[in-house]
């Protein structure tokens, strides 16, 4: 396959994804038998390619569960349609991947992170030198919406606002300021999973999670101090030129912007009997469509969105394998004891402790994802197999504890999205930034483990 051939059958490849996702949104409205096995079906035929173009690593893993689910398939006599149903489990997770870049998209074309950077500027000009504060501050703050695309964003503000700065410093700063969304914000892949596996609404662990975000927030400012890279100069600029560019334009339409998608999200979250996952993938792409009509940019903003769709599955083809034959397995394991045996397992080594099981999990998703397996996987073969019962717990608190490993896992991983965004912005091998957070994920883990096992013991889950 020749190089042209390739980006066109990725154009293609790319379409078909948002075909999938707006099916699922769709069948939620319209339930048909039909819609699912389609939707299901383009899921296993963009497994298939994805397989074609990830690495090894993510190849090995992704076929191993493939396998292993196949092999649980037989063994309990489970239908082709069933099977093939099982391909489209996690288009709920897939959507969320592919939707939400939308707000971002629109984000851009209305001027409103251009509109952001300049107020960046103007404040470094007033003497404002503060660049890892305020870069922590953007990704925490915007990464609620924009996900993954926040890191970049704010590194590029950086490198256009700041003057001095040292790079690698910021880099993981940014890192952990996108960290902090990873336990609350519904707009993410594990909060939207865990509230899918439990059953749960976001208001049930929401508030839970914002307190833990908090007890985050407290080890980035102590560890602050003690983030310094052996080879890291100062990185100095000088933007005179940029600021004698800058437009005046307002942030307020930017806050207007944000400030009603998240509220729309919470109340029709607490309104309709569709999960929150589903509620800001169908907002995503009725929100801005809305936004950019009666901002007459609609055909600048259709433009832009249409580049996006068929650049898409280059962009997440290794999640879109991880997502789907995840799924896979979570339905294989759903149709055996195992289940059971696992969680009687846990309940054995923990000698029936709250809290030990609560270390396990989070220790347990750690150590897998420091070999490639993603958190999605372990999240739902876990969440799968814990039954809350067995061990006296509600599951809001096995949710919770979900959201932690993931949260320190991603931190760690050398293949995690986040760790492997920020060594390209840093210039450095994954390995290295690991190795440097390695004692912030590990007192992060302690405080946060620690911190929801007192909620338990006080009543509160």
């Amino acid at each position: 396959m020749t190089i042209t051939e390739q980006k066109f059958f990725f154009r293609i490849l790319g379409i078909c994804c948002y075909v999938t996702t707006i099916l699922y949104l769709v069948e939620h409205f319209i339930i048909s038998d039909i819609i699912r096995y389609t939707y299901s079906f383009l899921g296993f035929t963009l497994l298939v390619c994805s397989i074609l173009f990830i690495p090894n690593v993510n190849r090995i893993v992704i076929i191993a569960l493939l396998i292993s689910g196949s092999i649980f398939f037989y063994i309990e006599r489970i239908s082709f349609g069933e099977i093939l149903l099982s391909f489209g489990e996690n288009i709920n997770l897939l959507s969320l991947f592919l939707l939400i870049p939308l707000i971002g998209t629109f984000m851009s074309t209305a001027g409103y992170l251009s509109a952001l950077k300049e107020k960046v500027q103007k404040w470094e000009k007033k003497g404002g030198k503060h660049p890892y504060f305020i870069s922590f501050s953007l990704t925490a703050t915007i990464g609620v919406l924009l996900n993954f695309g926040s890191m970049a964003i704010v590194k590029r503000i950086a490198d256009e606002s700041f003057s001095s700065y040292r790079d690698q410093k910021l880099t993981i700063i940014i890192m952990r300021g996108f960290g902090f969304c990873m336990l609350w914000s519904p707009y993410f892949v594990n909060v939207g999973l865990v509230l899918v596996l439990f059953e749960l609404s976001w208001f049930d662990i929401g508030g839970y999670g914002l307190a833990l975000s908090l007890i985050y927030l407290f080890m980035c400012v102590i560890m602050f101090k003690g983030t310094v890279f052996p080879d890291d100069p100062i990185v100095e600029h000088n933007h005179d030129h940029d600021l004698n560019s800058n437009t005046g334009q307002s942030l307020i339409p930017f806050i207007t912007f944000c400030i009603v998608l998240i509220f729309l999200s919470l109340l029709l979250d607490y309104m309709l009997e569709v999960n929150m996952l589903t509620v800001v993938s169908l907002l995503a792409v009725i929100f801005p469509l809305i936004w950019a009509l009666f901002t007459k940019l609609f055909f600048f903003y259709a433009h832009d969105v249409f580049e996006q769709v068929q650049a898409s599955f280059s962009r997440i083809k290794n999640e879109l394998a991880v997502f789907i034959s995840a799924g896979f397995f979570g339905v294989a394991i759903s149709n055996t004891e195992l289940g059971t045996h696992i969680s009687t397992l846990l309940f054995q080594i923990s000698f029936g402790s709250v809290y030990l099981l609560t270390v396990f999990i989070v220790l347990l998703a750690t150590l897998l994802a420091q070999v490639g397996i993603h958190p999605v996987i372990i999240i739902i073969g876990i969440g799968s197999a814990l039954t809350p019962d067995k061990f006296g717990v509600s599951g809001e608190y096995l949710a919770l504890v979900l959201l932690i490993a993931w949260t320190v896992a991603a931190q760690l991983s050398p293949f995690s999205g986040q760790v492997l965004m920020a060594s390209r912005l840093m210039g450095k091998t994954p390995i290295v930034l690991v190795k440097h957070n390695f004692r912030f994920v590990f007192f992060l883990g302690i405080l946060l483990t620690a911190a929801l096992y007192g909620f338990y013991i006080i009543g509160l889950l």
